[in-house]
């Protein structure tokens, strides 16, 4: 073993030597540059644009030349930047071009990179990830770097490492990447400054000052595709780059941190950026110093003494720039060897100074330095990690969490010494070269064409003509198209035909009866992408499950991705045996492998094909194509499309039996075996002869030297300049063998084996590379044999006898715990034949093309052929597989510039597609429900353009209060036989959703805020090949009476020419803030992190119609009108997002379709879903408005509501809470006081009585008014008997006062308080006595706790009911417990039977519930009014409390002196007025009558017709009349719209929505995210705070200690301004001048 010396004077002779190409290349004649011309400088002028000197420079600004007079081509790109007479830092472009993990940004044929090693402080190793060489290999590269700068100049030099016997085991092959050489990879940033004219020229020519940015590229790739070869190809990306680099540098440049020292006794582990958080990590270890610490060996020729004084500066130090433009947070952890040495102290020090000395301009940076004290022993280890992240809000320095003051002290520059002046005296040499070289096309063309050695190319005599190459890759590439494009076949055009063995089989569905194609799939579990690809391709492997398999024969190795095989399968009698001569070609990129075949004919193509033999029939293979897709670390999809034909008597029938044994074969075999081992690359070479053995376990390749396939290695030890044969061989060391024994013939110069995890990205399992050098072995055959080693030993290779290295790759345990519970996902199936360098181009152009011009035309047709016709120019090509990819080349890069940006994402200038969080969700949805109202009551067309009249007529219109981007789609239609309640319930339930919406795939309710107001996370398809879309949505549903048209329409459907208002119901949702959803936990809604998109409005109006028309409508009948705009956003293009919005209205006719196909849903009646809209008053127009809601039902609140469309499951959660107060704590109004206590403070009226002006500006509360409120409403109960649980009556109080409350709970202003007709018409129902028409006093009623309407339709067979209920003190979740559950808690123990008349609770419930079902009368405005046997359907169940016994007032009879009073109340009542509780009902079929197969037992169901069993018992449904008798007509057909919440427009109010609407009654504990602090609650009640003081208009409050904080309602009867503070939660209120306020606090 060396001590590491060599090594690294090896790698820092290769720097030097790149240093010294530099510097050669700087100071070459101008006459060995020719100048490279860009196909898109034509193109990318653009009409009718001027450009100023400060414009953003374009692509054609790059120029680009080209040197080859050392045989490799080194290419050079100059771009000018105008600057004018600023002073510009070049610190941004030092941080980028420093960050390796900021390349992928702006090269875009970098797939991934990242810093490997700091070497010193000025120099780093790096490795990359090319996007280039799918789908054959891709490319990677380990280079080292140095930066050198100073004010003006900045110079990066790149460079390959050499290989070395005891190199690292990073700089070893990582296959499936080929190591490609980078020989110069360099860059010079050059500020040149404005120069003054001279006193004899012209003032007007003075020189203005520009940037000059210069890059030498000459990058080996390794005979890769048409890339190499191609220069246009080469002169797109490499102009892409230089440009996507001054975008990344104006973009980045000011927020990327960077390390730029360190000491003696710092050694650093490991430094990386993270883009996406714009964060820099760096680890670090604190050491003991060592006394012999030398300085680097050549260190580019810097002072050594001064470096030895800057590492002794820096002792036990880092030193970080950071920009000070941007707020930074430093996050500081310390790990050490023991408790002593971890509490060893350290120090930060800020300091602001300037990137340039000679600037005047102020400080922009920040220099952190962070000291570490001396180590107290020689064996301690101290290591430390710098976590440096962008923060939001102000500027400064925050260190673990506390502000870090910075110092003004300018220090000296500490770099300022080590400029090496000689190569920056070359470099101001570079700042006057002129470009005016030759530019040649010729050159261009055929420069490419030359061989790395300059040597002309000698073909054999057996390789094929140009002609036969061109013709085969022609046949390759049409075959391929062909796969790939009924791979991307929707699977409408697939009809399943049989599925055994875990595989479905499919067929295409096709108008020719002759083309017959099957298509074939599985999933497997435990099998990874590289196995089940070994199990595909290994011929020797179908043995192992086809019986009839003999033989398979390699007979030309035709390129690196294709080959000619001949298969032969054994006769069966009375089968005669086959054959088939097939061309295969394997396409790879990291998640898909594509295998596809067909039969090759020709013999002038292909000598080697065989004559047919007797009694053997050759199968004609039209495609015989596999995809192989990971779908998780863990699983994988296996896809077989066949179309052939066996010949003979033997027709196509037999094909799905056959591929139904190949695909179970195929997955048998791989889960059991593992992977067997295959050739995954041969480079240098061509194979002859591979054969896999299954019983012995062995796997052969025999392989010779192709001159045609040659590339020259630069950089092997021992073997410069001279070609390489690379033969990699993949195996499953885990399943197919313990141990290998390799024999390889003649050994290999080199050989290296890298073994990765199964579950790695980068392809599992072990990689052997084995190296030869084409000059020893001439034209001898090589000889590869992998066996399974003898012994019981894991993880040994031995290769010819000797044990060889094997480095491994592990993956932590989180990271394999984290792979292992990945979700499945589909990649998307694009072809992968275009090269993915070319797509991020043209999606660069295209964004900067829509950055640029956005006020500009879009590209004339003339541009357009320009750029096509460039990138469609075929060069010259030495390889075939270089022509088969120049081939993809040109295919993929004809689209015109029009195009590209058709299908580029939508974007506007100044638009935001996310939600802003400062506004609630149901703010969003009730500005939608607001517009569309509005919008709704229009009666003109103006803007609208026809978009389909095909069934439905579809208009768009852009509205700018929308979307100025995206346009708002209607459709409209009437529904005949349904009435808008019905069509109502089926849009709103998600399970029927997913019957006629297509599009729609699952939703999770996270919030509840009662009455059908919610907020969802709905997942909606996007089609193939785009991932599926999630959306946060608020929703709602309102009633309005909508100002009736007269001309509604220009040829209306329908003259509604009634006088009355028309009720119409609006269902709107809109998208709201991500942030808002905070509370939940996105891995449990959004397991698959999908991409959000946003709803700007998605609303249903349907309107009931009249009637008396001329129209001959079915009675009822619906108008369904659907307002839509929704971005899907991320990639999707704009043309398929407008489709998408285009086919979403036409979702109408699917409703129709469904909803008569069923019968109606179940309803719940009571409480009411729902709220009533008021009209928007013209002096609204004017103003800005807020919302108001005022509760009428004070009793019941309905949480949520579920039907389950193939379970027919109907379930209701309601809320209900017996007091004063409504369910929410909020008063509903002033009825929410007590009419007795109300009474009692008649005598205080005068004094309490508010002004009007006070109560204009009052905000509802989430607590129970105190009972000292003034004023109000009545006190019965809103369903017009007196409220439960308040004793005796109330005297009427004055209107003056019944008119201010009113006011003051709608939340009206005081010009508002004189109520319209139209309010008053809303508010009548709320305002009903408490007497009799006789004068009597109204009898105490029992509580109505919910009404639920069944058309028992829906269930022929009958239907049981099941009643649950839960206090709310034991199902409330939440931090504080304000909340109930969405999902009504289980119980252990099983529903138990109630009488109808019992008080007793059954056993799931602890409320002594009572029920009743009523026939409800048929109504014309149902569609069950239609049924032909005019019976009524529809059942009404009616759930009760038994509190009226307990609301009997004290009475002392005067006869016998004995004082009769109401019982002493039960426990369950006293926790309903205190807390409330939950009530949930469930409907759904008997199960009695339904069969174990799901089908219903039609005698079963003809006898329990019609009956109901309550919570197992049956009841007697009462009949129609009596039901008549009993509760009366218009009580059983009541819609009950006089319980729903109004909700108002509110004029000048500081708050823009109530607290109902902002703080959730019920969420969805189970997606709670526990690290997430729970907010407040609707249903807090009185708190335990105590008023124990007050004078002079101050009130102290005292707090109970067990709850921690104050709750509750308090009532401050001030005139004057009242400051309170509360010490609970740091909270500090102001109040304002009023009479009468409710105060919450939490």
């Amino acid at each position: 073993m060396t001590d590491g010396s060599k090594l690294r004077q090896s790698w820092y002779s290769a720097l030097d030597e790149a240093e010294a190409h530099f510097r050669q290349l700087l100071s070459s004649s101008s006459s060995e540059w020719r100048r490279v011309s860009n196909s898109s400088e034509a193109s990318s002028s653009k009409k009718g644009k001027t450009r100023t000197s400060s414009s953003i420079p374009e692509l054609s600004d790059v120029v680009v030349h080209r040197n080859s007079t050392s045989g490799d081509d080194i290419y050079r790109l100059v771009l000018d930047v105008p600057t004018g007479d600023e002073q510009v830092s070049l610190e941004p472009w030092k941080a980028v071009l420093t960050t390796p993990e900021l390349r992928q940004e702006w090269d875009p044929a970098v797939e991934e990179a990242h810093l490997m090693e700091m070497f010193d402080r000025m120099t780093r190793i790096s490795k990359t990830n090319f996007t280039l060489g799918w789908p054959a290999n891709p490319r990677d590269s380990v280079t080292i770097s140095r930066t050198f700068h100073d004010t003006t100049t900045i110079i990066d030099i790149s460079t390959s490492l050499p290989r070395s016997p005891d190199e690292p085991a990073y700089l070893r092959p990582s296959p499936p990447y080929v190591r490609s050489q980078v020989k110069l990879f360099a860059w010079c940033i050059q500020h040149i400054q404005s120069q003054p004219p001279s006193p004899s020229d012209d003032q007007s020519k003075k020189k203005p000052g520009r940037l000059r940015i210069t890059c030498f590229w000459q990058h080996d790739l390794k005979a890769l595709w048409g890339f190499g070869s191609s220069s246009n190809s080469i002169v797109q990306q490499l102009s892409t780059m230089t440009l996507s680099l001054l975008k990344t540098v104006i973009k980045r440049g000011g927020r990327v941190p960077k390390l730029i020292g360190y000491g003696n006794g710092v050694s650093i582990e490991r430094v990386r950026f993270q883009v996406d958080r714009e964060a820099l990590t760096v680890d670090y270890t604190i050491i003991p110093e060592d006394d012999d610490q030398s300085v680097g060996m050549g260190a580019g020729g810097l002072d050594d003494v001064q470096t030895v004084r800057e590492q002794r500066r820096l002792t036990r130090s880092i030193e970080c720039i950071l920009p000070s433009m941007e707020g930074w947070d430093v996050q500081v952890s310390l790990k050490a060897s023991s408790e002593e040495v971890e509490q060893l102290p350290w120090s930060a020090h800020a300091i602001k100074r300037k990137s340039s000395v000679s600037s005047i301009s102020p400080p922009d940076q920040i220099l952190l330095k962070i000291t570490h004290a001396a180590l107290n022993d020689e064996h301690a280890v101290l290591r430390v990690k710098v976590v440096i992240e962008v923060s939001g809000g102000s500027r400064g320095l925050r260190l673990n969490g506390l502000p870090k003051a910075i110092m003004d002290v300018e220090e000296r520059d500490p770099s300022s010494y080590i400029i090496p002046q000689k190569i920056l005296q070359d470099v101001a040499s570079a700042a006057d070269l002129s470009f005016r070289t030759t530019s040649s096309m010729a050159t261009a063309a055929t420069g490419s064409s030359t061989g790395s050695n300059g040597q002309p190319l000698i073909r054999p005599h057996t390789e094929k003509t140009p002609a036969a190459e061109k013709s085969i890759l022609s046949r390759v590439r049409r075959n391929y198209i062909y796969f790939s494009s009924l791979l991307q076949e929707p699977e409408a055009k697939w009809r399943r035909t049989t599925e055994a063995r875990g595989v479905s089989i499919t067929q295409l569905d096709s108008i020719d009866p002759t083309l017959v194609v099957y298509r074939a799939e599985a999933t497997f579990v435990g099998v990874g992408l590289w196995d089940l690809y070994g199990a595909v391709v290994s011929p020797g492997a179908k043995a192992y499950w086809d019986k009839q398999h003999e033989d398979a024969i390699l007979l030309e190795d035709v390129n690196e991705l294709t080959e000619l095989w001949h298969y032969k399968t054994k006769p069966a009698w009375p089968v005669n045996g086959r054959d088939s001569v097939v061309l295969k070609s394997v396409y790879k990129s990291p998640t898909t492998i594509h295998v596809f075949a067909f039969s090759a004919e020709d013999p002038h193509l292909f000598r080697n094909i065989p004559p047919a033999e007797p009694n053997v029939i050759r199968t004609q293979v039209d495609l015989q194509g596999w995809a192989i897709e990971a779908l998780s670390p863990t699983t994988t999809l296996l896809t077989l499309l066949e179309q052939s034909d066996p010949k003979g008597w033997t027709n196509k029938t037999s094909i799905p039996t056959q591929m139904i044994n190949t695909l179970a074969g195929i997955g048998e075999f791989a889960i059991k075996c593992g992977g067997p081992p295959l050739v995954s690359r041969l480079a240098g070479a061509k194979a002859n002869e591979m054969r896999y053995d299954h019983e012995k376990g062995s796997f052969k390749v025999e392989y010779e030297p192709s001159a045609s396939r040659r590339t020259v290695s630069g950089n092997e030890e021992g073997a410069s300049g001279l070609p390489t044969i690379e033969c990699e061989i993949r195996c499953d060391i885990d399943k197919w063998a313990n141990s290998l024994d390799i024999v390889v013939d003649p050994p290999p110069q080199t050989i290296t084996c890298l073994r990765r995890h199964k579950l790695s990205a980068e392809g599992g399992g072990l990689w052997l590379t084995m190296t030869h050098d084409s000059v020893f072995v001439d034209d001898e055959r090589l000889l590869a044999l992998v066996r399974r080693a003898p012994g019981k030993e894991k993880g040994l290779v031995m290769v010819n006898g000797a044990k060889i290295q094997v480095d491994v790759e592990e993956l932590p345990e989180h990271e394999i715990k984290s792979l292992r519970g990945r979700k499945r996902v589909k990649p998307k199936r694009i072809p992968l034949d275009q090269p993915p360098v070319m797509g991020v181009i043209r999606r660069r152009k295209a964004e900067w093309s829509t950055a640029d011009e956005d006020s500009s035309s879009t590209v004339t047709d003339g541009s357009e052929k320009s750029t096509g016709g460039g990138w469609a120019s075929a060069p010259m090509i030495s390889s075939p597989l270089a022509r088969f990819f120049t081939y993809a080349v040109d295919q993929a890069t004809t689209t015109t510039q029009q195009a590209v940006a058709a299908i580029s994402p939508i974007n506007a200038p100044g638009s935001s597609s996310v939600p802003s969080p400062s506004k609630a969700p149901m703010q969003y949805a009730l500005e939608a429900l607001a517009w569309v109202q509005e919008f709704h009551g229009r009666s003109s067309m103006d803007g609208w353009t026809l978009v389909s009249d095909k069934g439905l007529v579809v208009n768009r219109k852009v509205v700018p209060e929308i979307s100025p981007i995206i346009p708002v789609h209607k459709g409209s239609k009437v529904i005949e036989g349904v009435s808008a309640e019905e069509i109502a319930t089926v849009i709103q339930e998600f399970d029927c959703r997913r019957k006629w919406d297509d599009r729609f795939d699952s939703a999770k309710v996270l919030e509840s805020f009662g009455g059908d107001c919610r907020t969802v996370f709905l997942v909606s398809k996007s089609g193939f090949p785009f991932r599926d879309r999630g959306f946060y949505l608020a929703s709602t549903m309102a009633r309005s009476h909508v100002v009736p048209s007269m001309s509604r329409r220009n040829t209306g459907e329908v003259a509604e020419q009634s006088n009355g208002p028309r009720n119409a119901i609006f269902c709107v949702a809109a998208s709201y803030s991500p942030d808002s959803a905070a509370t939940f936990a996105p891995g449990k809604y959004n397991p698959y992190a999908l991409p959000i998109g946003r709803v700007y409005v998605d609303a249903w109006v349907l309107e009931t119609l009249d009637p008396y028309t001329k129209e001959n409508y079915a009675i009822p009948s619906t108008r369904c009108t659907r307002f839509v705009a929704v971005d899907y956003s991320g990639s999707i293009p704009a043309a398929v997002n407008s489709m998408i919005n285009a086919t979403l209205p036409r979702s109408i006719l699917a409703v129709e379709s469904y909803i008569k196909g069923i019968a109606s849903l179940p309803l719940t009646r009571l409480p009411t879903p729902g709220v009533v809209i008021t009209e928007k008053r013209p002096h609204e127009h004017l103003v800005a408005y807020s919302w108001k809601i005022r509760r009428r039902d004070e009793h019941r609140v309905l949480v949520k509501t579920g039907y389950g469309a193939e379970e027919r499951v109907y379930k209701s959660v309601v809320f209900v809470r017996m007091g004063t107060g409504s369910p929410m704590g909020s008063p509903s109004g002033p009825g929410a006081r007590s009419p007795t206590r109300a009474g009692d403070q008649a005598g205080k009226t005068e004094q309490t009585t508010p002004r009007s002006s006070g109560i204009a500006h009052l905000s509802p509360t989430r607590s129970q008014a105190l009972e000292g409120l003034p004023g109000g409403l009545n006190s019965p109960g809103s369903d017009g008997s007196l409220t439960p649980g308040l004793p005796g009556i109330s005297p009427s109080p004055p209107p003056t006062y019944r008119q201010r409350a009113l006011s003051s709970t709608s939340g009206l202003s005081s010009s508002g308080i004189a109520s319209t007709q139209h309010d008053r018409a809303l508010r009548g129902r709320a305002s009903t006595s408490a007497f009799t028409l006789k004068g009597e006093v109204k009898p105490p009623t029992d509580l109505l706790v919910a009404e639920l309407v069944v058309d028992s339709k829906l269930y022929p067979e009958g239907y049981d009911v099941s009643m649950k209920s839960k206090m709310r003190s034991s199902v409330k979740v939440g931090v504080r417990g304000g909340q109930v559950p969405l999902a009504f808690p289980s119980s252990s123990s099983s529903p138990s039977a109630t009488a109808s008349t019992s008080t007793t609770p059954p056993t799931d419930s602890v409320l002594p519930l009572a029920y009743t079902v009523h026939t409800m009368p048929s109504s014309p405005l149902h569609s069950s009014g239609l049924n032909s046997e005019n019976t009524p359907t529809r059942h009404l169940i009616r759930l009760t409390l038994p509190t009226a016994q307990y609301q009997i007032s004290t009475v002392q009879d005067p006869l016998t002196g004995e004082t009769r009073s109401a019982p002493p109340k039960p426990a369950w009542l006293e926790e309903l007025q205190e807390g409330g509780a939950m009530v949930e009902v469930t409907v759904r079929p008997r199960v009695a009558n339904v069969e174990a197969g799901g089908e219903v037992d039609k005698a079963k169901a003809k006898e329990g017709k019609g009956k109901v069993r309550v919570d197992g018992k049956d009841v007697v449904v009462v009949s129609e009349k009596e039901s008549l008798t009993t509760l009366g007509r218009e009580e059983l057909l009541d819609d009950r719209v006089g319980k729903m919440a109004i909700l108002s427009r509110v004029p000048n109010e500081p708050e823009p929505l109530p607290d109902e609407l902002k703080v959730p009654l019920g969420v969805a504990d189970d997606l709670f995210d526990p690290s997430a602090a729970g907010g407040p609650s609707m249903l807090d009640g009185a708190g335990d705070a105590k008023l124990v003081e007050e004078n002079a208009g101050v009130v102290s409050l005292e707090v109970d200690d067990s709850s921690g904080l104050v709750s509750g309602s308090f009532i401050f009867a001030f005139g004057l301004v009242l400051e309170l503070e509360l010490a609970v939660d740091d909270i500090s209120r102001r109040v304002g001048r009023s009479a009468v306020h409710p105060f919450p606090f939490h």
